[in-house]
């Protein structure tokens, strides 16, 4: 059985990836809109291993766009095969590319003009799990104080605040490893289609 996951939460730049078993099968970068999503998802599609069993998506914090189109095309495909789905945030996503250390780290992302996004994570079993919310913060704002005390930062994008004095941990793996990852992870009967939405429970400047 193979999974199909779609993190379309960075504009110009989401994943199509189909996995079997926690490996990358195949992906594609998803450039535009939702046309583009789907016309990567038929082309990726073609090189299925097997059956689709379940549909993994990101769910934000992202791109408002973004976000939404991948959920639509992930909904329309579990739904129309009667499989599971799964929501994961998209900050877990990139926290994947990093093999869990004996710490708190901070995950951050561009947020576009000139925000962050933000969210504490703890080790737990052979990946991380939230230890806090998702945040934005906008233009020079100090850190939120539920991101203090991490040891290390996560950060794809070189968005580090100018108070961030925690040391940059080095991906192991790509985004399209840790979304395979992340979907082979995923356990029990999924997200009951009428509940599937975007995260976007984010205070600007919340608990600062």
């Amino acid at each position: 059985m193979a999974e199909l996951v779609l993190d379309t939460s960075v504009r110009g730049a989401g994943l199509v990836v189909l996995s079997d078993g926690g490996e990358v099968v195949g992906f594609r970068v998803v450039a535009g809109g939702a046309g583009s999503i789907h016309e990567s998802l038929a082309d990726l599609l073609k090189s299925a291993p097997a059956r689709v069993s379940s549909v993994l998506v990101a769910r934000g914090p992202g791109s408002y766009i973004g976000v939404r189109s991948g959920l639509a095309a992930g909904l329309g495909f579990a739904q129309g095969r009667g499989i599971r789905i799964h929501l994961v945030g998209s900050l877990r996503v990139v926290a994947e590319t990093v093999d869990p250390v004996d710490a708190r780290v901070l995950v951050l992302r561009s947020a576009g003009r000139g925000g962050i996004l933000g969210q504490p994570f703890v080790p737990s079993g052979l990946g991380w799990a939230e230890d806090g919310p998702s945040q934005l913060l906008s233009g020079d704002q100090e850190r939120s104080r539920s991101w203090l005390g991490a040891s290390a930062i996560i950060d794809p994008d070189a968005v580090v605040p100018a108070d961030a004095e925690p040391r940059r941990l080095r991906p192991v793996r790509g985004l399209e490893q840790a979304l395979a990852r992340l979907a082979v992870a995923a356990e029990g009967p999924g997200v009951p289609y009428d509940q599937v939405s975007a995260d976007y429970a984010i205070r600007v400047g919340a608990e600062r």
